[in-house]
């Protein structure tokens, strides 16, 4: 639960200003129409340091799906949710997450509830799984919730374990082809080209500009090293700035290859995450908000900002994402059908199915392509260094002459 800084005015028009603590900045602006108020400034107040428990950081996401999966079936079979907590410690190695369900168990024995312990530890567990145990404690459906978040986190889970494993293979091939061209232009091409030394004049013009990529690679070495490394770290720093994000955010959805791979995955992820918050009981405006937080990229983010804005002034979802490119039209045309019949979360998690398909089809596409065009990439350059050094051998009697 934030604690959120208003400005306001009430039916007579004067000025307010408080604080309020609500789940979303959605959900803070209604509260405050509720009280007759109308909002017209809204901040997240700068709260105190979580009470989080010493090394949280290092918490694994699969703990977090263990943990979730275990909840489900102790808390649907009629277990406590303390001696549930108390079960799973017993059985969790000492630790960072130990520590976390220590807290949690210690909150919850003290009357607070599930989600306001959850809150405490906002590295851990994520702001969906935060609100939709909230939203279960409403309804009382907390054991079945508990499984959607746990099939939820590991079908996230998979589809990031699926996109990084397209790039395994040409990432190590790449790494491969760079250290084996180092290597050859620094230590082997010297020793071979000692024969030719003295007759660069006469040599034909692909071996010179390889006896001087050689000789600027050797006779430059900590140059270029120290080149390598000022350039990484002036890219990791571009990167830390909005700008720098922004850019790499652009380059992730327009790269050759792998852009429709990665659109495809943030679609898949939002919808999954719209379906599954909805489906639970989470109101739309609150949805959007928690899909916004974890989109991953600023353009899918400016868009649910204003998917977020629209929905507050009684437009339907559907109805920015038609004006948007970042969706294709079919999935568009299929949520407003979902709207229309009052079944959004259904209809979303169907159309997550099918964009989950196609995710995987486009993977198993661009790995594909990407291994024989690294492979190519990699014999030119191999079969340029050589014919450059086998050149010479067609004129030996020529230079041998000189």
């Amino acid at each position: 639960m934030a604690t959120f800084t208003y400005i306001a005015r009430d039916p007579q028009g004067n000025s307010l200003r408080g604080q309020l603590a609500a789940a979303t900045p959605a959900e803070a602006a209604r509260l405050l129409r509720r009280e007759g108020k109308f909002p017209i400034e809204l901040k997240e107040h700068a709260a105190a340091p979580v009470e989080t428990a010493p090394g949280s950081r290092r918490v694994r996401k699969v703990e977090v799906i263990y943990f979730a999966t275990q909840m489900a079936v102790m808390v649907e079979t009629g277990v406590p949710i303390a001696d549930a907590l108390d079960g799973i410690i017993r059985q969790t190695d000492p630790g960072a997450f130990r520590r976390v369900l220590t807290d949690l168990l210690e909150r919850v024995e003290a009357g607070t509830p599930l989600s306001e312990a959850l809150a405490r530890h906002r590295k851990v567990f994520t702001p969906l799984f935060i609100n939709l145990v909230r939203a279960s404690e409403m309804s009382g459906r907390l054991g079945e919730t508990l499984g959607h978040i746990a099939a939820y986190l590991t079908r996230q889970r998979e589809i990031a374990s699926k996109v990084r494993g397209a790039f395994v293979y040409p990432i190590i091939l790449v790494l491969m082809s760079v250290g084996m061209v180092v290597f050859l232009m620094t230590y082997l091409l010297p020793k071979f080209l000692v024969i030719y030394r003295g007759r660069t004049a006469l040599l034909p013009t692909p071996t010179r500009i390889l006896i001087v990529v050689s000789d600027a690679l050797t006779g430059y070495w900590a140059f270029w090293l120290g080149g390598l490394l000022l350039l990484t770290g002036a890219a990791i720093l571009f990167l830390r700035t909005a700008s720098g994000r922004r850019t790499r955010d652009w380059l992730a959805l327009h790269l050759p290859l792998v852009g429709r791979m990665f659109h495809k995955a943030l679609i898949t992820r939002a919808l999954h995450t719209l379906g599954t918050l909805i489906d639970s009981g989470v109101s739309v405006l609150d949805a959007v908000a928690i899909t916004k937080r974890i989109t991953g990229n600023q353009y899918f983010a400016e868009l649910w900002d204003k998917v977020d804005a629209d929905l507050q002034r009684g437009q339907q979802l559907s109805g920015p994402l038609y004006g948007s490119a970042l969706f294709p039209r079919p999935v568009v045309q299929m949520i407003e059908a979902g709207e229309r019949s009052g079944s959004v979360g259904p209809v979303m998690k169907r159309i997550c199915a099918f964009m989950e398909e196609d995710l995987n089809t486009s993977i198993q596409h661009t790995t594909r392509l990407i291994e024989p065009i690294m492979i190519v990439i990699l014999g030119s350059v191999v079969g340029a260094i050589a014919i450059a050094l086998l050149l010479p051998i067609f004129t030996m009697s020529k230079i041998v002459g000189h």
